[in-house]
């Protein structure tokens, strides 16, 4: 998976600079570094980007960034191109991608998307495994102990105390009747 996030974080960053650049052509301020983007939160020290994946509901890290606003970048790339018309991105407009080519942007993305549902669906996996692993360790050990329990219980049809061998020489029982 380090290969295809690398790409991912790569078209992420370029995406940034090219969007900063276009913004310091056009003479227009820079994006606010603290403005509260969605899917963005820091991240010891750093800034998160994080999505929801609308197959499973479950977030699919986008990757740590320098700024704020690369990690709002990152979101919205991811966001354009799996959630489609309904993302809500940070910015209104779509950041620039590498010499034009959205169909290699998308690519990135789906391959990122794509290699994080493998990585997802191996640990289910091995979770799964493990616990049936458990659960069949549990049920043995509760056999055993079963089988031990039945091998010292008494009879079914015993009283108390008859699985006792009879006393022999008590002089405690010389003077009564036994029948």
């Amino acid at each position: 998976m380090d290969g295809v996030q690398r790409d991912f974080c790569q078209l992420v960053r370029w995406a940034a600079a090219a969007a900063r650049a276009e913004r310091e052509a056009a003479g227009l301020p820079p994006h606010p570094e603290n403005a509260g983007y969605r899917g963005v939160r820091r991240h010891y020290g750093k800034w998160g980007a994080e999505i929801r994946d609308p197959l499973d509901s479950e977030r699919a890290w986008l990757g740590t960034y320098a700024t704020a606003v690369e990690a709002a970048y990152a979101y919205d790339i991811a966001a354009r191109v799996v959630q489609g018309n309904k993302a809500r991105p940070n910015f209104p407009m779509a950041p620039p991608v590498p010499g034009d080519d959205e169909d290699a942007a998308d690519d990135i993305v789906h391959a990122y998307f794509a290699e994080v549902r493998h990585a997802r669906l191996s640990r289910a996996e091995r979770r799964a495994q493990a616990a049936a692993e458990a659960a069949a360790a549990r049920e043995a050990a509760e056999a055993a102990a079963a089988r031990a329990a039945a091998a010292s219980a008494p009879s079914p049809g015993a009283t108390e105390g008859e699985h006792l061998p009879p006393r022999t020489g008590d002089a405690s029982n010389a003077g009564t009747d036994h029948e």
